[in-house]
Formats: structure tokens, C-alpha cells, sequence
């Protein structure tokens, strides 16, 4: 009698290989962003419609496509700017089962909190990729580290000055409509 988990070990490690021989191949760090950066550029120049030609769009995608990855650098960020990408993505899944079950969705409270969360695992992914030392020179992780109780500090007072803004045209409009704003103890 065969183990079943034989079965299962032996699928795993025959797609396993497949994704080493792929990555040998060359399919992640070059086939892809490729394909990816040509998809981009193609659309783009379709939309401005620059050329007027589509044969001729797509002649410049491919071009540029086979320029950014000749530079190593290119493919390496496109690896690690979509892998910590998942994660992101994963971290904001997670974060939207634990909220469902704690928060009422409405429109706005969602959009917002989602939307901060949002822009804050951008530039989480952001900065794993590399992209941060790229254009702020070598000493910018440094700097960030250095002074993010401060950033995080500075965030925090802006978003309470912006509630606090929005509040108060809320309540101005409220007024000025002819309807008392709510009265707060």
C-alpha cells in the first residue's frame, strides 16, 4: 500500500523544479519584466495615440522593453517590488477579516482607513524594493531610520489636523444650511 502523502510530496517537488528550471531560464528576471514593461509602454502609447501607428507602437514598446532589461538593476526591482507587493496585499487582507469583524462597514470609514493603509504598505514595498536608495542615495534607509519616530509623529498630527478640518467645513456646511450641527457635550 502507497502513502498517500507520497503522492503529494512527489507533485511538490516536480513543480518545485519546474519553477527552478524556469528560474534558470531565465523566465522571472527577464521573460517577465519584459513582458510586463512592453504591456505597459504598448498601452500607454496606445492611449496618447503619439505615433498614430500601431505597428509602430508597438515597435517602441518592445525597443524599450528590451532596454530596461538589459539593466540587471531593472529586473532585480521588478522581483523584489512584486514580491513584497504579495505581502502587502496579504497584510491588507488580513487586516480587512480582523476589521470586518470589528467595525460596521460604512463607505467613508472604509475608503479612508483602507486608503491610509494602503499608501503606507506602498511605501513599505517601496522601500524593501530598494527604490528609496535608488533616489535618495545610499544613506536614505539610514536617515529614515533615524528619524521615523518623528515621520510617524509628523503623519499622525497632519491627519488630525486634516479631521479636524474636514470637521469643521462639515459642520460650517451644516450651519450654513440651515441645519444645526449636532450638539457635543
Amino acid at each position: 500500500m502507497v502513502d498517500a502523502s507520497y503522492f503529494g510530496g512527489y507533485w511538490a517537488e516536480g513543480f518545485r523544479d519546474i519553477m527552478y528550471e524556469w528560474s534558470r531560464f531565465g523566465v522571472f528576471d527577464i521573460l517577465l519584466p519584459l513582458i510586463l514593461i512592453f504591456a505597459v509602454v504598448f498601452a500607454i502609447l496606445e492611449k496618447i495615440n503619439v505615433f498614430g501607428n500601431r505597428g509602430v507602437n508597438l515597435i517602441v514598446a518592445l525597443v524599450i522593453g528590451f532596454f530596461t532589461i538589459s539593466n540587471p538593476y531593472v529586473s532585480g526591482f521588478f522581483m523584489y517590488l512584486f514580491s513584497n507587493l504579495g505581502l502587502g496585499i496579504a497584510v491588507l487582507v488580513a487586516l480587512i477579516v480582523l476589521l470586518g469583524v470589528a467595525i460596521e462597514p460604512s463607505g467613508n470609514t472604509w475608503k479612508w482607513l483602507f486608503g491610509i493603509v494602503g499608501a503606507l504598505l506602498f511605501l513599505v514595498v517601496l522601500g524593501r524594493s530598494g527604490a528609496f536608495t535608488v533616489l535618495f542615495g545610499d544613506s536614505s534607509i539610514y536617515w529614515l531610520y533615524q528619524n521615523s519616530a518623528a515621520i510617524i509623529i509628523l503623519v499622525f498630527v497632519a491627519l488630525a489636523v486634516i479631521a479636524v478640518i474636514a470637521g469643521t467645513r462639515r459642520a460650517g456646511s451644516l450651519a450654513g444650511a440651515g441645519m444645526a450641527a449636532p450638539h457635543r457635550p
